[in-house]
């Protein structure tokens, strides 16, 4: 997307820009007319802490790791940011920020191919006409996984591979969870009823980009 720069960043400008326009993308994910939901704003507390500083490597304020850390690109990919990334340039920071590679090592990178451990072992490969081949291995059978069209539906694959099924999504909650929460939640919920039609709040109810 034109404005939004790439990783890595020439400066801490960049990076800073890259952090400001994530979490206006983050915002309008409603659509017009719908107000600020909650977990909107929670998510913008989660991503705030991690905005870039100026230093060596331009890092983090919360990881100390070089812009973007672990936290800010997991959700940058997995909300499907615009930026016009270039997928052997996700598969490096995917490798240098430990997404992939924390709980699997072996990620192997070239100019047209790279691979990563993900249970099983994954490998991508570029072909002739600007598509990809993602192939998976496990005990020694090789079998295609998908067959992206270009560089936009190849870093799409990348994305759903970063996705984690995080309870309770998916999972099976146990009984006495509910009543446990129910409490919390429903002061929560009268809390934000007053809270989310504040002015700061309310004047962006008309944005969105559905």
């Amino acid at each position: 997307m034109p404005g939004i720069p790439v990783p890595p960043f020439a400066g801490p400008d960049d990076a800073r820009r890259f952090h400001l326009l994530l979490l206006w993308h983050l915002a309008q994910l409603k659509r017009p007319g719908e107000p600020v939901g909650v977990h909107q704003l929670l998510l913008g507390q989660v991503l705030a802490p991690h905005e870039p500083r100026a230093g060596a490597g331009t890092p983090c304020a919360e990881c100390e790791r070089p812009y973007p850390c672990r936290t800010v690109l997991r959700v940058a990919l997995v909300s499907r940011f615009g930026v016009d990334w270039e997928p052997v340039g996700v598969a490096r920071l995917l490798r240098d920020t430990r997404v992939w590679g924390a709980r699997f090592d072996g990620v192997e990178l070239g100019e047209d191919r790279f691979a990563w451990e993900h249970d099983p072992r994954f490998a991508a490969e570029r072909r002739t006409d600007g598509g990809w081949v993602v192939t998976s291995t496990e005990r020694g059978s090789t079998r295609v996984r998908a067959e992206p069209a270009d560089d936009r539906a190849m870093v799409e694959f990348m994305a759903e591979q970063v996705q984690e099924h995080s309870f309770p999504f998916g999972w099976r909650v146990p009984e006495e969870f509910p009543a446990m929460v129910a409490d919390g939640a429903h002061a929560a919920a009268r809390w934000w009823a007053g809270h989310g039609r504040l002015p700061y709040l309310s004047r962006h109810d008309d944005d969105g980009d559905w």
